[in-house]
């Protein structure tokens, strides 16, 4: 069996916590007749650097948007920008596999404002991090094998080197198993889990390599207590 070697961290809901509705679904509220994935598909792969190039990026996709959507979404990129807060431990958890040898990455669907905020809320994981895999820079989505090949090729790792650390089974979990991986699913939302947790059960779809509810347990995995 290989070594593990690096330990790569998915970062909203993993890491930190922030509004209770996702940034394209509000905006998807303001700007009528747009699938709140249809505008994930653009804020989430675009590099943005204001509210302006948001209604302009939305614009030259959809048409025009009227004066009342570009307010709110100038004010919600000004709540985006600091609304991550860190889960309890999420720090600790990711300087503990560090100090214990592993190279670290972040890999991430996320738009500007919001890692902006992250960069506030995780100022030593963000120092820690070997190589940081954002959407909006390789403009991709996960589960995209892409993006967990290029964290995988910047961290030099080879993908059995590797574990992947998320709370969300379809975009974390199982893409990393299925381009050979291991994978750490922490499942502190169950309740948003149920389909994949009874495929699972059912061996409809692979395990995770190991399961925990809480960011703080995964240092205390077998995966690398082997390397203290």
């Amino acid at each position: 069996m290989s070594e593990i070697k690096a330990a790569i961290f998915d970062i909203g809901a993993t890491l930190v916590t922030g509004p209770p509705v996702a940034p394209n679904k509000v905006i998807a509220g303001l700007v009528s007749g747009v699938a709140a994935a249809d505008i994930a598909s653009v804020i989430m792969t675009t590099q943005l650097t204001c509210a302006d190039g948001v209604c302009r990026a939305i614009e030259s996709r959809f048409g025009s948007i009227d004066q009342d959507a570009k307010a709110g979404i100038s004010q919600l990129w000004q709540s985006q920008s600091s609304a991550a807060m860190e889960i309890t431990g999420a720090t600790e958890a990711v300087l503990a596999l560090k100090r214990n040898g592993l190279r670290i990455g972040l890999l991430s669907d996320i738009w500007n404002p919001y890692y902006d905020s992250v960069t506030k809320a995780l100022p030593r994981v963000i120092e820690a991090a070997d190589a940081i895999t954002l959407s909006y820079e390789t403009g991709s989505r996960k589960p995209n094998p892409n993006n967990f090949i290029s964290a995988l090729d910047d961290l030099g790792v080879k993908p059995s080197e590797a574990v992947m650390i998320g709370d969300t089974y379809s975009h974390d979990i199982l893409p990393a198993l299925e381009v050979g991986m291991k994978a750490v699913w922490v499942l502190a939302r169950p309740g948003r889990e149920v389909e994949s947790i009874i495929d699972i059960l059912n061996g409809n779809a692979p395990a995770p390599t190991a399961t925990v509810n809480n960011i703080v347990d995964v240092p205390s995995l077998h995966l690398w207590t082997s390397k203290s």
